[in-house]
């Protein structure tokens, strides 16, 4: 008589969740300051904004080196580029180095204007490279709270606020652009929020895996990041200072205060996300 075998590993079959691992602080680095720059550029390509786009090239550059941690074999590094047809992985490293080289070469050329064909092409990029961090989570079926509508859509949003944040720092030279941006800003952080929420009712319903996910958030190890520095630093407090001052003299010199408060909420906002990823359990 045969003897049968098993092809499970011993972890493989448990009863119970089990966390992702594999993505942590330089992959929430990567997004942030990905998606920041991106979102950064966009504004300042729309305003015309030299000092933007020299920011907004550290901020990619940041971005850049945080993949670069990442990464198992640092050596291997264009690997991150061999399979732009089938990972998502790719695509992203292939579309920030395309930004990163044009903002490089656009500063190094002295900004001159360009033709609009060339402007939204490369703001199209900026878009693409604002959506990617939420994309790419988003097509893991075997993670539940990752595979949701609304992650693309929250990332893309904290990109957008947090570029527009630091934008805000060169009012001085908007002229009267400068009140549409603030308004601009004013309806973004209150739809981050709506949205925030609307994501963890939806995640609430949805699996088991997601709704252990929004236990997490919520009263578990990773509340403080999610709760505190992401919804309430990064969302809250801006959106009060923004409710509150902006019709005094006072508020614009908050501004820098307001960036620092946003990068670091979508910093937190974004760890937690990662680091609440389950995976379903088999049985």
């Amino acid at each position: 008589m045969l003897e049968s075998k098993s092809t499970f590993t011993p972890d493989e079959f448990v009863v119970g969740f089990r966390s992702q691992t594999d993505w942590g602080v330089p992959v929430a680095l990567y997004f942030l300051f990905s998606g920041t720059g991106a979102g950064l550029f966009l504004f300042s390509l729309f305003l015309h904004s030299p000092h933007g786009i020299l920011l907004d090239l550290i901020f990619l550059g940041i971005g850049v080196f945080a993949l670069f941690l990442d990464l198992g074999n640092r050596w291997r590094f264009w690997k991150a580029f061999a399979k732009p047809m089938t990972s998502w992985i790719s695509r992203g490293t292939f579309l920030i180095t395309i930004l990163f080289l044009f903002d490089l070469i656009y500063a190094l050329i002295g900004f001159p204007p360009l033709p609009l064909s060339i402007s939204i092409f490369f703001g199209v990029i900026a878009v693409m490279v604002i959506l990617y961090p939420g994309i790419v989570i988003s097509y893991s079926p075997s993670i539940a709270s990752w595979n949701n509508p609304f992650i693309p859509v929250l990332f893309g949003i904290h990109s957008l606020t947090s570029g527009l944040s630091i934008g805000l720092i060169f009012y001085p030279l908007y002229g009267d652009k400068w009140k549409g941006m603030v308004m601009l800003q004013l309806w973004l952080l209150l739809f981050l929020l709506i949205s925030t929420g609307i994501f963890l009712l939806v995640s609430y319903a949805s699996s088991v895996g997601s709704r252990e996910s929004v236990r997490l958030l919520l009263r578990g190890r990773w509340g403080i990041s999610f709760l505190l520095v992401g919804t309430a630093i990064g969302i809250i407090l801006p959106l009060g200072l923004h409710i509150i001052l902006t019709e005094c003299l006072t508020f614009w010199s908050l501004i820098p205060i307001v960036c620092v408060l946003r990068v670091v909420g979508d910093f937190g906002f974004r760890y937690a996300i990662l680091k609440v990823g389950l995976y379903e359990p088999l049985i």
